[in-house]
């Protein structure tokens, strides 16, 4: 079955903060440097805000999917609550899930990471400086929607995949460390 985003998601924009202006160490500021290449949260992450009431409608809650729709690579974070209070900056679409029966937020996430999903956002972004994909273009997209149990297994298998992946750059890492190494050895060699 295939439903658009707008009938299972919540969206709202993240919000611009000037944190020179506003520093304070009580709200995470959530921006594109808290990821890594990998998509993955950045490590020694420190709140940069002081709470304000202005805040109090933008908050993060564990499940939100933070969609970076400023730039040319789009991707889906999934905000687990580790962090908090926090808010998304503008450069972030946030989804939140209305139904977490009927759609698992790690398995929107997935889907809008997957290749295929991504390339159809980046088709539709607007501009050329910085491109931007519209609050209409992400409410429209539309997701294939399995029953939860698939879902599951999908969000299960894509976590073993990057396992793996992450496995075999270790591995890729320390062969050649031992390569360098061994090369090393017989130029050592009298």
């Amino acid at each position: 079955m295939q439903i658009e985003v707008q009938q299972i998601a919540e969206l709202f924009s993240g919000i611009y903060v000037n944190t020179s202006a506003a520093r304070g160490h009580a709200v995470y500021y959530l921006q594109m440097r808290h990821w890594n290449g990998e998509r993955n949260w950045a490590r020694n992450i420190e709140p940069d805000l002081r709470e304000e009431k202005k805040f109090d409608k933008n908050y993060l809650e564990s499940g939100d999917l933070l969609l970076a729709t400023k730039g040319t690579h789009p991707f889906a974070a999934l905000y687990d609550g580790r962090y908090q209070p926090a808010i998304a900056s503008s450069v972030f679409t946030v989804l939140r899930i209305a139904d977490p029966t009927k759609i698992l937020p790690a398995y929107l996430q997935w889907y809008l990471n997957h290749p295929a999903t991504t390339s159809v956002l980046v088709a539709a972004s607007r501009g050329t400086s910085i491109p931007l994909i519209t609050r209409d273009v992400i409410e429209k997209l539309p997701v294939t929607l399995p029953p939860i149990r698939k879902q599951e297994l999908i969000v299960g298998v894509h976590r073993l995949q990057e396992q793996a992946n992450r496995l075999r750059s270790r591995m890729n890492q320390l062969n050649e460390k031992l390569f360098q190494h061994r090369l090393l050895q017989i130029a050592n060699r009298q």
